[in-house]
């Protein structure tokens, strides 16, 4: 047999439980200097500014993930116009896999 529309209303809030979470105003702290901001420099531990055309460096991939070292040198590149790198991610001849990253420009 259905149940009237009102019945059921009341059998939910009968089985509902309410939960009330009492959040308490935050004290105010006076005197704590705004810290700088932070800027879009990144310092990376790869040799970038070192490197002239032609020369590449490896990064074994148990220490660094391709994807990566992509990303790095990808925002390296969008930093900085006037030169160009590219990377590969290669596998050596005991089968461990690494990224070489070479300037191209």
């Amino acid at each position: 047999m259905k149940q009237r529309r009102e019945e059921r209303i009341e059998n939910r809030i009968k089985t509902t439980n309410i939960v009330r979470i009492i959040v308490s105003r935050p004290g105010i702290d006076k005197g704590i200097p705004i810290p700088p901001r932070r800027t879009g420099t990144r310092t990376f531990e790869y040799p970038f500014n070192e490197m002239e055309v032609g020369d590449s460096f490896a990064v074994p991939e148990s220490e660094t993930r391709s994807q990566t070292i992509s990303t790095r040198v990808g925002s390296h590149n969008q930093d900085h116009k006037e030169t160009k790198f590219v990377c590969r991610k290669l596998t050596n001849d005991a089968g461990e896999a690494y990224t070489r990253v070479w300037r191209a420009e």
